[in-house]
């Protein structure tokens, strides 16, 4: 039994997938004439393969697209200061992300929620997504100058939920910053799938593996 219960924040409590494409969808719409002649489901096929699930800079990303698709490589700073004000307005949740959230604090659970990024990014997604009402404590890698898998942030989470790691409980989806990084400090872990495989080129998975979070609350006990 867990004691508390950390979560990583993109693509385990916030579907980012999903808010990202309803994001780009309306900002192709805003700024079409600028992009050059390409079709929406082309340009969006290429933004994530080049966000490669949020790990590279969209700072890199814009100008990489604007030169392919023969767009106004001038406008990359303009739809880079878009994304970073309006990509919160498309956040969307996992199903049952607040009916878990609030079971789990009416069990007697500590909640926090660890994610590396932009303080401010992150803080306008934690706002959108009503997260800071949900949860006791919040790390972002860039207020606290740690990155996931760095054991200093984990052990600084649980420290701060006033408990040894091996009380706590980590849910993320991904397998190396998230739950080999948790794992590493001696607290159970939950890898968050998400539709994904667990790489071959990793240690296996050290804990156990949710296709929903509905599931979560289970494991903590």
């Amino acid at each position: 039994m867990s004691e508390a219960v950390l979560f990583d924040l993109d693509e385990t409590l916030l579907d980012r997938t999903t808010s990202l494409q309803s994001f780009l969808r309306d900002q192709f719409a805003r700024f079409s004439e600028h992009l050059g002649p390409v079709d929406y489901s082309t340009w969006e096929a290429r933004f994530l393969k080049l966000d490669a699930r949020g790990s590279q800079p969209k700072s890199k990303v814009y100008p990489v697209l604007l030169h392919e698709f023969g767009g106004q490589i001038a406008a990359a700073d303009q739809l880079l200061a878009d994304y970073a004000e309006n990509c919160c307005r498309h956040a969307q949740p996992f199903d049952g992300m607040t009916r878990v959230l609030v079971q789990l604090r009416s069990a007697g659970k500590r909640l926090g929620i660890v994610t590396n990024g932009d303080c401010a990014f992150q803080s306008r997604h934690l706002e959108a997504l009503n997260l800071r009402q949900l949860v006791d404590e919040v790390l972002v890698s860039e207020a606290e100058g740690l990155r996931k898998p760095d054991p200093q942030l984990f052990l600084r989470a649980a420290t701060r939920l006033g408990l040894s790691p091996e009380q706590c409980l980590f849910v993320g989806d991904n397998p190396r910053a998230d739950i080999l990084g948790a794992a590493a400090v001696g607290m159970e872990t939950a890898w968050f799938r998400c539709g994904q495989a667990w790489p071959d080129s990793l240690p296996n998975n050290p804990g156990a593996t949710v296709e929903t979070l509905h599931e979560v609350v289970a494991l903590a006990g």
